[in-house]
């Protein structure tokens, strides 16, 4: 029989191991979280929706960079132009949030970021709105940025656009974080045209009125953390999970919320990597009517 002290000796040399186990796993799951929050993906997605009418369109969006005071900041918003341009889309939207922190201080400076968006090239031009994050850094700093780099803000206003011999509405909404409330009546005049509709947060798409082709937002980031068969635990969104991210179809509305390309409050992200969505737009084509019993199709 062993002797007390062998098996107090086993005992404490057993539990010196699994605290060695848990900490390499601890600081190796934070190791990925940091890795995964660097890992830049382009989602290309198809889709469809009765309400576009058009040919196909190829809109890229890209939300959330929260570009702080860093070189290394900088320079992975550089490879978020860079790999956006790449995908050669027809249209560009930006969400918003491009400040980082909830101080002033912490973020890239305005101009900085709006020169280097304005490197982005669509040939239907490249549209944003402003998210929570710029709003705190200095909204009126922002806009100036942007005006000056000629990148529209569209803050509450509409304008249609031409594509291939046909017009579509794009519509630029302030979201509930900023507490203002959208006009929809002003914004959306007309069901006439095919309708896109930026936001920032997306839980302004309750009240959104059909039919809308395409309506996109970012802010949630997906979560950042994403628990295996659960999903992420929290989102900054009173709806939790409705909007939580991806393709969401409401009635006559298609929505897409981004994950975004950056990390807020916590450098990290799991399961959740950070995307640049590639959406191609393309109605939903006639249904073939199926030929009688009997009877040679054509006949």
């Amino acid at each position: 029989m062993p002797k007390k002290g062998t098996r107090r000796k086993w005992f404490l040399r057993g539990l010196l191991c699994g605290v060695v186990l848990l900490l390499a796993l601890f600081f190796g799951g934070i190791a990925y979280m940091r890795y995964e929050a660097e890992r830049l993906i382009v989602n290309r997605l198809e889709v469809r929706s009765d309400e576009w009418t058009l040919p196909p369109l190829k809109v890229a969006v890209a939300a959330d960079f929260h570009v702080a005071r860093d070189p290394d900041d900088m320079a992975r918003l550089r490879r978020i132009v860079e790999r956006t341009n790449a995908e050669k889309p027809d249209l560009i939207l930006l969400p918003g949030d491009f400040a980082a922190g909830l101080r002033p201080g912490q973020s890239a400076e305005p101009q900085e970021i709006a020169d280097e968006l304005a490197k982005l090239q669509a040939p239907l031009g490249v549209y944003a709105v402003l998210g929570n994050h710029d709003h705190w850094q200095g909204k009126e700093n922002f806009i100036r940025a942007f005006e000056k780099a000629g990148i529209p803000l569209l803050e509450n206003r509409s304008l249609e656009l031409e594509f291939r011999g046909g017009r579509f509405l794009l519509a630029g909404v302030v979201d509930g974080w900023t507490q203002e409330k959208a006009d929809w009546d002003v914004l959306l005049p007309t069901d006439r045209l095919p309708r896109i509709v930026l936001t920032h947060a997306p839980d302004i798409f309750d009240d959104m009125p059909e039919p809308t082709a395409l309506a996109v937002a970012g802010h949630t980031h997906g979560g950042q953390i994403a628990i295996p068969f659960y999903g992420p635990p929290m989102l900054p969104s009173r709806y939790h999970r409705r909007y939580a991210s991806g393709l969401v179809r409401e009635g006559r509305n298609t929505i897409f919320v981004t994950v975004g390309t950056g990390t807020s409050i916590l450098p990290l992200r799991f399961l959740c990597p950070p995307e640049i969505a590639v959406l191609t737009l393309s109605g939903t084509p006639p249904a073939v009517p199926e030929p009688e019993v009997g009877v040679p199709p054509g006949v």
